[in-house]
């Protein structure tokens, strides 16, 4: 089996790392292809991983209806050469591009991490994407959600039927190295996602800020991740001279972990989600997680059981839940255990592997 993948960036981020993990798998038994915009995290992995990476040269989010036309002659000229079985999309971009550039010419599939109408986006990009989400829909055998929230919010606005939809949770490595207890007071805190739309960390500091001296004294943050968003957070810092918090930037994945294994506590805070990979990646080393309450966040996050679902991103309110998990050793290591154990029983990466890989043999047998 040949299998073509179009995502529209490869910086690093959820729906790269998810197709990383799609890649590594196929790629030992069948021939794999990416096609995506050059230069990035992804692009540097499939070299590594010995899968073929195509420049998608014009894949971008803009409207440039020139930009559109070129990267639709791009992908046919693609798929002309390469001749794959199945072309598998992520994305909005690129599942908008692929689909109205292959017709389901050839069996295509395309992989919702996050509609670009999800709830909190702005009123003019939502119906865009709506109308354009309807429009290709019609061009692909299936569409795989991320979560139930997913295809939830994709039947409400009538995307497609239901017996379209197949939701395949993101699934992750269940590490063997987990949180370590550790001996000093210190309690880390550890932010990861890029640091642009939708996420929003510069709640978490005000929240930090808004600590009493004690417990700000007690915790440190660590935001681990890179974007546009770096230098509010940058500013805000040197305004309020907080010192207890480290800006890392972006990192590899296998340090991300080394990290996330000595800490303590998650947190996400982000206007909208489909199934952050992150939270996942955090729960499967046994961290504790106070999250937004977004998109399909409370599918991994039972409130008060592995964690803490915030209302509205509210800085009082996480204010309270940070101090309350600061105050409190037992609960932290109560919920990291329930953290862990949901993923272990529902969102392995083995699991959504072997899924998709039946999809693909149905979509290919039809």
């Amino acid at each position: 089996m040949k299998i073509l993948y179009l995502i529209t960036k490869s910086e690093l981020g959820g729906a790269q790392s998810h197709l990383y993990e799609l890649c590594n798998y196929f790629n030992k038994e069948n021939e794999v292809v990416v096609m995506s915009c050059p230069g990035g995290w992804l692009e540097e992995e499939c070299n590594k991983m010995g899968v073929k990476f195509i420049s998608g040269n014009y894949f971008t989010n803009s409207l440039s209806l020139v930009k559109l036309l070129k990267a639709l002659k791009e992908i046919k000229k693609v798929i002309k050469k390469e001749k794959p079985d199945i072309m598998h999309c992520h994305s909005s971009a690129a599942g908008f591009f692929g689909r109205l550039a292959v017709k389901n010419r050839i069996p295509t599939l395309y992989t919702a991490h996050g509609w670009g109408f999800n709830i909190g986006v702005p009123f003019f990009q939502k119906w865009v994407a709506i109308f354009l989400e309807k429009l290709v829909s019609k061009y692909c055998e299936k569409i795989i959600c991320v979560s139930g929230f997913v295809k939830k919010l994709g039947l409400k606005y009538k995307i497609a039927e239901s017996k379209k939809f197949e939701v395949i949770y993101n699934g992750v490595e269940i590490e063997s190295k987990v949180h370590k207890l550790k001996n000093d007071n210190k309690i880390k805190i550890i932010f990861v996602g890029r640091l642009a739309e939708p996420k929003d960390p510069l709640v978490l500091l005000k929240a930090y800020q808004k600590l009493d001296d004690e417990l700000k004294a007690k915790a440190e943050i660590f935001i681990v991740g890179d974007g546009p968003k770096k230098g509010e957070l940058e500013l805000y810092l040197e305004q309020n001279e907080l010192k207890g918090v480290r800006l890392s930037g972006g990192l590899p994945r296998g340090q991300v972990f080394d990290i996330m294994r000595e800490s303590d506590l998650f947190v996400l805070i982000s206007k909208y989600e489909g199934l952050p990979i992150s939270i996942l990646e955090a729960m499967s080393v046994g961290l504790p997680i106070v999250s937004s309450d977004v998109g399909g966040v409370k599918e991994i996050v039972d409130n008060e059981v592995n964690g803490f679902l915030l209302g509205d991103n509210d800085i009082e309110e996480l204010k309270n839940k940070l101090e309350k998990l600061i105050k409190n050793k037992d609960l932290r290591e109560k919920m990291g255990r329930a953290s862990r154990e949901k993923v272990l029983e529902k969102f392995s990466l083995d699991k959504m592997l072997k899924e998709t890989n039946n999809l693909y043999k149905k979509v290919l047998e039809k």
